[in-house]
């Protein structure tokens, strides 16, 4: 659902070693998913930190706590190819500023993937008091994983 993104299981990894691996694959960001009772429940973004004389560091950009998944295998939906980008950032459902702030954030953080030629879009709106997170084909089709998301914050600058 990232378009260039790299998964990687941290396993016993530090931030400082994640640091370290963002920079060798040359990525901006680091997102570590947390899991409460064996389902993801926090999305924690951060951004690689090269200069200023420190050592090589993350620091944390965003945090997202999620309300519940469900992934595109439990829907029995299926990915046709692979995202290399979205169409766009939708927010036409959306009817709260909490809802708007999240579609903004997910465009910033994906602006490099934006425009490109590419059938997939992520509609954000408000169902019921949480924001859901759609990723939609160009069929306008709904594919997951569709991600609620409780609340967030954002700390810091980008990368």
């Amino acid at each position: 659902m990232l378009p260039g993104s790299l998964r990687v299981n941290r396993g016993k990894r530090r931030l400082v070693d994640l640091a370290y691996l963002a920079l060798a694959y040359k990525k901006k960001y680091v997102i570590v998913v947390d899991r409460w009772r064996g389902n993801p429940s926090l999305i924690r973004i951060y951004t690689l930190n090269t200069g200023g004389g420190e050592d090589l560091n993350l620091v944390r950009y965003a945090e997202i706590a999620l309300a519940g998944v469900r992934l595109s295998r439990e829907g029995g939906l299926k990915l046709a190819k692979p995202v290399t980008g979205y169409r766009e950032v939708d927010y036409s459902k959306c009817s709260s500023d909490k809802c708007l702030e999240l579609a903004g954030l997910l465009a910033s953080l994906l602006r490099d993937f934006l425009g490109k030629n590419s059938g997939y879009r992520l509609a954000v709106g408000d169902e019921e008091n949480i924001v859901t997170i759609k990723l939609i084909t160009e069929n306008e089709r709904e594919i997951g994983p569709l991600i609620k998301v409780r609340g967030f914050k954002v700390y810091g600058k980008q990368g």
